[in-house]
């Protein structure tokens, strides 16, 4: 494997780890989103039947 290779599979490998780091932050963030929302949806108060 030539320098030039080395280098590039090295920036391929380094971008493709920020790629995942940042699909996990939007991971996280969705999570975040989903429990808030289901903690809101959970303490709405009930309708009482007629």
């Amino acid at each position: 494997m030539t320098e030039k290779e080395a280098r590039k599979e090295l920036y391929s490998y380094l971008h493709s780890k920020k790629l995942e780091q940042r699909k996990l932050e939007q991971i996280e963030e969705i999570k975040a989103k989903l429990t808030k929302t289901t903690t809101i949806l959970s303490d709405m108060p009930k309708r009482k039947p007629r």
